[in-house]
């Protein structure tokens, strides 16, 4: 015997159902309601109904009774359109049934009206009336489940269902909030972050069942995460195999959410929880719907001028979609307007309002009318809404703010693309070599060189000083006599123990490429071919190798030259012979080192000054840094620093973490337009504690308090402090998923050469 079908799993299926396949459901259904005396006429072009909008049917006891099954929208046209087909067939018809997938409003009126008006006895079989008599008898329940279940199959993969279709950093809130807890947030909100992790996972285990024997070990998972949301990684790496273990515990709050096969070491979604999952989909789509219903009642009782029945329905959509450009571009703001319960007008609505007119092509007399009717959609869910209203747009609050904490909020991406675009970096010798020293990783795992070349993309100056040049060279120099002195000879015999204890980082990289078998022809032939990849290595020793390495990195790296002529230029020279004596222990005693490290330090502030940096304001901070991951010099510099009430040191970490680690603009906006509004977006709202959310919409109402000066002053303070912030810790993933701090990149890098 079939088993009962819930009634919201009908009205989702009616929602989605096309012509053809509700056509040969209603022959099913409508055929064990009336009997044997239900003829199907047999076809598409049957003398008064189309392949596209549905079939006639007759009863062979009253010839003059006739039968229509529609997925059209407009009932009242569709039924007029039936009568006057059948009439001009040459048929008499006297009573229509008209069996429809929509849900018809006041049906005994329309009934009445369209039957005065056609001489036509109407009766109408709506979507509540199939809801109500499915589950009559088994045939119905059968009909149901061979013509319309596949329907309702998305409803068993978490993240399928959808509940909408498809300066400014001064004056929004938005950089300024999540500024501020970046700079408190030290180790996070470890609770938030594991129910992001478990529902992330139950998604990208949707498809897996233990009976078929399909099961996903924890890298296939991550795969699955990171294709969706590639911005999430580096939270949910080095989290997932420990939350899916949790998961697959008795001791998991609400039971076993996963299902552990040890042997295989993989996972999968036992019967349970894909049960668990289809039913609470059912609940999101079922308020998608009520959602509907209950713009099409305000838009009804309004009577608006040419508002049918395809127009409600449009301006219906208009308004979900306005709803949804609304978190998309004004998100916080949005999500704390609608928490005030004696909020103002929200003014900017009536833009997203244009923007979803446009993107449905509507325009002229249809979009006036579309448009209005939205507006007057919008207004009553703003000011006046109903009860799924208010669940609707809580849960969209809640995707939205979660959006938020994981970065993938548009403006953030462009504040930090925009800032970047203003910054002039002397780029350390330190980031050069490690930069070099990626050279065999594949794409995604260059950090260091992908850090530069975003930068630059983005319209950064990258500035290649002399002094860095000649400790670029330098290196390379000792890594040639290191080589020669000690290497040469047992070159051929090379192992992994050996290479690894080599000092020099770019001379371990050619020892890990000669031994790595992965690599075929781009191994390097002998050390020699290696060097020339960067400049000839028969003048390496000689003053011309200085010209040669800067045309490669300047080339290379989009990296511009300044001589140390120009470095002088801008510097107190006293100043910085004092500070070189300083730092000379730093150094091991080389002077020559210590100096240029005083240099640069020093002509980051001489050119602030020229700039007028220190005497003009941007909420980016300053723009003139050096970019190292150089430690040891700041505790010797910190008179310096207090003298000049600013620091000078850019960590790597920050252009990588807020860069590379992001998705682009584009990428952010599409993770709205896919990711916002479906299910698993819902599921990722459920379960953010109302704590979290009431605390960034606490610091958003603190945000909108400040003047625009003071925001904007605050704004550049905290970015200043980010961008030198060595107690932050940072991580970065390479496209295994393992986990590095980034202070140790560039020894990550050469792990990943050796995987032999």
């Amino acid at each position: 015997m079939a088993e009962r079908i819930h009634g919201d799993v009908v009205r989702i299926a009616l929602d989605k159902a096309e012509g053809f396949p509700f056509e040969r459901f209603a022959v099913a259904f409508y055929s064990a309601l009336m009997g044997a005396s239900f003829v199907p006429m047999g076809g598409i072009k049957d003398g008064g109904a189309d392949a596209r909008d549905g079939s006639i049917y007759a009863d062979s006891g009253r010839s003059e009774t006739y039968y229509q099954a529609s997925v059209e929208i407009d009932t009242e046209g569709k039924i007029r359109r039936t009568v006057e087909r059948l009439r001009e067939f040459g048929r008499d018809p006297r009573t229509l049934f008209y069996l429809t997938s929509q849900t018809v409003k006041y049906s005994d009126r329309v009934e009445r009206d369209l039957s005065d008006e056609l001489d036509v006895t109407i009766i109408i079989r709506d979507g509540d009336y199939i809801v109500a008599h499915v589950n009559d008898d088994q045939a119905g329940r059968v009909a149901f489940n061979e013509h319309l279940r596949h329907y309702t199959d998305f409803l068993r993969s978490v993240g399928s269902s959808r509940l909408i279709s498809t300066s400014k950093h001064v004056k929004n809130p938005a950089v300024f909030v999540f500024l501020s807890q970046e700079l408190e947030r030290r180790s996070g909100n470890e609770k938030l972050v594991n129910s992001v992790v478990d529902a992330l996972a139950l998604w990208a285990l949707e498809g897996t069942d233990p009976d078929a024997g399909i099961l996903y070990d924890s890298s296939t998972v991550l795969e699955k995460i990171t294709d969706q949301l590639p911005s999430v990684q580096a939270l949910v790496a080095p989290r997932l195999r420990q939350r899916l273990e949790a998961m697959s515990s008795r001791r998991y709050k609400g039971g076993r959410a996963v299902n552990w096969h040890q042997k295989d070491n993989s996972f999968c979604l036992p019967y349970e929880t894909r049960l668990r999952i289809e039913e609470e989909n059912t609940a999101d789509e079922t308020l998608r719907l009520e959602v509907l219903t209950s713009f099409s009642d305000r838009l009804r009782e309004a009577q608006l001028s040419g508002m049918g029945d395809v127009r409600r329905r449009q301006a219906g959509d208009v308004a979900l979609r306005t709803l949804q450009l609304a978190f998309e571009r004004n998100g916080l703001e949005f999500s704390s307007f609608l928490r005030e319960s004696d909020a103002g007008d929200y003014s900017t609505i009536t833009d997203c309002l244009a923007a979803a007119l446009r993107e449905f092509g509507l325009g002229g007399k249809a979009g006036s009318v579309v448009g209005d009717g939205a507006f007057l959609v919008l207004r009553g869910v703003l000011y006046d809404s109903r009860e799924p209203e208010r669940l609707y747009l809580q849960r969209l609050s809640r995707t939205y703010a979660l959006l938020f904490t994981l970065n993938t909020e548009p403006r953030l991406i462009d504040f930090f693309q925009e800032m970047t675009g203003e910054f002039r970096l002397y780029v350390g010798s330190d980031q050069i070599v490690r930069a070099l020293s990626e050279h065999y990783l594949n794409e995604p795992d260059r950090m260091s060189r992908n850090t530069l070349l975003m930068a630059a993309q983005l319209g950064a100056k990258l500035i290649l000083a002399e002094p860095v040049l000649e400790e670029v060279v330098h290196h390379l120099r000792a890594c040639d006599f290191e080589y020669r002195n000690h290497l040469a000879e047992v070159d051929e015999y090379m192992n992994f123990e050996i290479a690894r204890n080599v000092p020099h980082i770019v001379l371990r990289t050619y020892l890990y490429a000669r031994i790595n078998p992965s690599l075929g022809a781009r191994k390097p032939k002998s050390w020699p071919a290696f060097v020339n990849q960067f400049c000839g290595y028969d003048e390496l020793h000689r003053t011309s190798a200085f010209d040669a390495m800067r045309q490669y990195l300047e080339l290379k790296f989009s990296l511009r030259f300044e001589s140390s002529d120009d470095l002088e230029s801008v510097v107190d020279l006293g100043k910085v012979d004092a500070l070189a004596e300083k730092l000379a222990h730093v150094k091991r005693g080389d002077l020559r080192l210590a100096r240029n490290d005083a240099l640069l330090a020093l002509a980051v502030y001489g050119h602030r000054k020229n700039r007028r940096e220190t005497s003009s304001f941007s909420e980016f901070g300053y723009a003139t840094w050096w970019l190292t991951s150089e430690s040891a010099i700041l505790k010797h510099t910190r008179e310096i620093v207090a003298a000049n009430r600013a620091r000078y040191v850019m960590r790597p970490d920050f252009l990588l973490n807020f860069l590379t680690l992001s998705p682009s603009g584009a990428a952010a906006r599409e993770t709205f337009k896919s990711v916002f509004p479906s299910l698993l977006g819902v599921r990722l709202a459920r379960r953010m504690h109302s704590e979290t959310f009431n605390e960034i919409m606490d610091a958003v109402v603190e945000a909108e308090e400040l003047d625009e000066a003071r925001r904007a002053v605050e704004i550049s303070r905290i970015v200043d402090r980010l961008k030198s912030d060595f107690t932050r810790q940072y991580t970065a993933l390479g496209n295994n998923g393992s986990v590095n701090s980034l202070d140790s990149v560039a020894e990550e890098a050469e792990f990943k050469r050796q995987q032999i």
